[in-house]
């Protein structure tokens, strides 16, 4: 009986092969300055590759040995970034509605109905609307900056948010209807 050496598993991968860590020593450089293309900021791009990096390494062993690792790393990086836009954007809505409502609560004096109904109502409508409202009044992009990103038309997008804003009128108002008191004056029960 012949007895073979099992490989171990970095022998049998062949992006573990002695290139895969030259590769990404290599393209350090292009990987950052695309990640700084797309953040505008070194400092975050740093961060980014700091992530890619270990995205890279993790994903080692779907290299293949030979194939274009600019074109593989790139990718990963973008992916990268776009998660990182996306949690910003996240955290920027959270924030700009804490704020919103907290000001505006602090500002509200006596009754404030209108107040919890108009949030009871914005909570409920579905998150692409919400997004689209906080874009509108929330940040200082302009709508077609935004159209753009969504490559929509802006004319859609405005129709979209004038039709946001007449649903919501309608819903706070019917809303607001239901909790007032009736008008007129109040007719006494027999029992007193």
């Amino acid at each position: 009986m012949v007895m073979r050496a099992v490989p171990t598993a970095i022998e049998r991968t062949p992006a573990s092969a002695p290139g895969f860590e030259d590769l990404l020593v290599a393209h350090q450089g292009p990987i950052l300055h695309y990640l700084k293309s797309l953040v505008g900021n070194h400092h975050e791009a740093e961060d980014l590759l700091q992530r890619t990096n270990l995205i890279l390494w993790q994903k080692r062993s779907g290299f293949e040995a030979g194939s274009n690792f600019r074109a593989w790393s790139f990718a990963i990086a973008r992916r990268e970034a776009l998660s990182r836009f996306r949690q910003q954007r996240r955290d920027q809505r959270l924030f700009a509605h804490a704020e919103v409502h907290g000001a505006a609560v602090d500002s509200v004096e006596g009754d404030e109905t209108p107040l919890l109904t108009m949030r009871d109502c914005l909570s409920r409508l579905p998150a692409r609307d919400q997004e689209l409202l906080l874009m509108r009044y929330g940040t200082k992009r302009t709508l077609h900056d935004y159209a753009k990103q969504l490559n929509r038309s802006p004319g859609t997008l405005k129709a979209r948010l004038f039709k946001i804003r007449e649903n919501l009128r309608r819903e706070i108002e019917e809303r607001l209807k239901e909790t007032e008191p009736a008008l007129g004056p109040r007719i006494p029960s027999p029992n007193g």
